[in-house]
């Protein structure tokens, strides 16, 4: 009769680790719980860095320097084409017509008791002068419109470029205007006309669309 064959049984090894099944499973939680919260804290930083730069490109712009506050004349309304008079030229409030100018650039130079009314309704205006055509500056002006944001409340560029009245000439060939602020210009800058337009969009005392 044969001798049956037995398996020696294992040998003790004390330095083995011995994990149970509770403890893998408790593992396995673990690291998916780490996981998940890398994945949770990446998205609040991812959210909170565009919340932050967010706000910081709505922020306005402090005072601009050769900014010139303008003493307020008033907003009173006038039937449209009747003569009005301003005590400041360019006028950046008082009298004016119920409607505003379209906002954009204006072929034909905008009446002042009009452009008035987009000051009051939280625009802009940029007049200009020329002693002859200027097609070089007006297409700067145009490329500036293009690449204007637009503001959140009515998602327009509440922007007015005209040529100014020859009856009245300007400081400067080139004059920002908001309601009780004016900034004289020398020259065409681009980024120094967009940094007026964030300061005081939507600023106006009847601001509208």
């Amino acid at each position: 009769m044969s001798k049956r064959t037995s398996t020696p049984p294992p040998q003790y090894n004390p330095s083995a680790p011995r994990v149970s099944k509770r403890e893998q499973l408790r593992n396995q939680r673990k690291r998916r719980s780490l996981t998940w919260n890398v994945i949770v804290l990446g998205t609040l930083v991812v959210f909170a860095v565009a919340i932050a730069g967010f706000f910081i490109s709505i922020q306005r712009p402090g005072v601009i320097a050769g900014e010139q506050v303008i003493a307020d004349e008033g907003a009173a309304v006038y039937p449209a084409g009747q003569a009005l008079i301003y005590q400041h030229y360019p006028p950046s409030s008082g009298q004016r017509y119920a409607d505003g100018a379209r906002w954009g650039f204006a072929e034909a130079p905008v009446a002042e008791g009009n452009y008035v009314t987009n000051l009051y309704r939280g625009g802009v205006v940029f007049l200009y002068q020329c002693p002859e055509a200027c097609e070089a500056l007006e297409a700067q002006f145009k490329d500036l419109l293009a690449g204007a944001t637009p503001e959140t409340t009515y998602n327009t560029v509440k922007i007015v470029v005209t040529r100014a009245s020859a009856e009245h000439p300007l400081p400067t060939q080139i004059v920002a205007l908001a309601w009780g602020h004016e900034l004289d210009l020398a020259t065409f800058d681009k980024g120094l006309l967009l940094t007026w337009y964030k300061r005081f969009v939507n600023q106006g005392p009847g601001n509208a669309p």
